[in-house]
């Protein structure tokens, strides 16, 4: 389908607001891979994240999303997550009807205020060790926490890692001795590592995905959004995911690891045996 009949623009975001949620405001576009993000001013001060998916979008994904947000703000009064708002009928997703004659599924979310994590410079020890401790109490919130969405197939579910042996062909030299390496790395943890705790768990602390406080002094990590790549999977993949992002540009990359894995396991007791996997 051309874009330009998929489109949302901002006139159509503000009245979606106004219409779906009775919010009057303006609208500010965002990046998004999948959805039609808008940030939206409502002229009462408040602030908000609008949601519009493409046509055709899976209900029950996006479903997921929202309970899962209604649930780890019921249990973690400790924790910033993004407040799902329902529309004027109560309802936690909105559809409407685009012009082109596509259902459109819509969503509301209270807007996290702070800077992205890849804006921030220096990315010092204490504000790593809080990166790892707000992924940890995430994990936390999320325990007991299921849905069917939530065991799908899904390319970004590192314990779905093997199906990257089909793509080695595509490299050449060193770097597929590399990637050739670890993959047969994982191939041989498979017993082991198959049997680790599992939960339904963020599994996507990117560098764009984590928010971090104003205070240029002592900054530290506020929440984490964008529940999109949610999944059920091994509990230590969400701490690797935090980590790989986290430590990209260290001189040491494993040294600056640590705090982050301090972080976590101070919000979240790790496991033995988890640790062994996180460094192998």
């Amino acid at each position: 389908m051309e874009y330009s009949k998929i489109r949302i623009t901002v006139d159509q975001a503000i009245k979606i607001a106004l219409e779906n949620f009775n919010i009057q405001g303006t609208a500010k576009p965002l990046p998004g891979e999948i959805d039609f993000n808008f940030k939206i001013d409502a002229t009462d001060g408040a602030e908000y994240i609008l949601k519009v998916s493409r046509p055709d979008e899976n209900a029950d994904y996006l479903g997921f999303q929202q309970k899962l947000l209604l649930y780890a703000n019921d249990q973690a009064k400790d924790l910033t997550v993004p407040k799902v708002i329902r529309d004027r009928q109560g309802n936690l997703i909105s559809e409407i009807k685009d012009e082109y004659g596509n259902i459109r599924k819509v969503r509301l979310l209270s807007w996290i205020s702070g800077r992205v994590w890849s804006t921030v410079n220096p990315q010092l020890d204490n504000l790593r060790e809080s990166l790892g401790g707000q992924c940890g109490r995430l994990t936390r919130a999320l325990q007991g926490f299921d849905h069917p969405e939530a065991h799908r197939k899904f390319v970004w579910d590192i314990a779905e890692g093997a199906w990257t042996t089909d793509y080695l062909h595509l490299f050449r030299n060193g770097d597929k001795d590399v990637i050739s390496y670890f993959q047969n790395q994982f191939k041989q943890a498979q017993t082991n590592y198959s049997i680790l705790r599992k939960a339904v768990v963020h599994n996507d602390a990117n560098d764009n995905n984590v928010i971090v406080s104003q205070d240029l002094v002592h900054p530290k990590v506020v929440s984490a959004i964008d529940f999109g790549d949610s999944v059920y999977t091994q509990i230590i993949n969400d701490l690797a995911v935090a980590c790989a992002y986290a430590i990209m540009g260290h001189n040491d990359p494993l040294e600056a690891a640590i705090p982050i894995v301090r972080g976590y396991h101070r919000s979240f007791p790790l496991e033995e045996n988890e640790l062994e996997h996180l460094y192998m």
